[in-house]
């Protein structure tokens, strides 16, 4: 469990030095990929909605995008989640972390977890689209304090209901992907 909650803080903090210098983070499986991609998108729309020089315009095309991100994420955890419990097996995670330990999310795979993959690299696009394109909109390294202590919060979170699941091996794995899933953005503008 302490390995957990460590792992949670790394990737919390590799998240944010990565975005704020502009940088790749390091590979360290599906879950550090997802993370990147919640904590990103959701402090970048947070940035644009709640900065009061932000023209309508800029603020609709970020909830657009936004949604666009949290749709794919949401299929993609679903899914994952759906087949775990289907076959009550941890199989289709381990699988999928494995290979993003080795690879890139832009690479593309073969076999069983293809079609995820395949998902996976959409959803990569878009976010990495979306990023760029604020970045050129003039917000770059815009993770603050506050996201910083949502990222602490969830890692708590994540660590405390694995922990409760005691050994259900899928439960502690969909309860963990279902917190890396974006926060619906009326609650963003709202957390401002």
């Amino acid at each position: 469990m302490k390995n957990l909650l460590c792992f949670c803080f790394l990737a919390a903090a590799l998240c944010v030095n990565s975005f704020a210098a502009g940088s790749s983070l390091i590979n360290l499986g599906l879950i550090s990929q997802l993370v990147e991609i919640k904590y990103n998108s959701e402090a970048c729309f947070s940035k644009i909605t709640t900065d009061p020089a932000s023209p309508k315009l800029r603020k609709d095309s970020a909830l657009a995008n936004y949604n666009e991100i949290r749709v794919r994420v949401d299929r993609i955890i679903y899914q994952i989640s759906a087949d775990m419990r289907w076959n009550n097996s941890v199989k289709t995670y381990k699988r999928l972390n494995k290979y993003y330990k080795i690879h890139a999310l832009g690479e593309l795979g073969t076999g069983v977890i293809e079609p995820y993959i395949l998902a996976i690299q959409d959803l990569d696009f878009i976010y990495r689209k979306y990023l760029n394109a604020v970045q050129l909109g003039g917000t770059k390294g815009i993770i603050t304090t506050a996201a910083v202590l949502s990222v602490l919060d969830t890692g708590w979170t994540i660590t405390k209901n694995i922990k409760d699941m005691q050994g259900k091996k899928v439960d502690g794995i969909i309860e963990l992907l279902n917190n890396l899933r974006l926060n619906a953005p009326a609650e963003l503008v709202k957390l401002k």
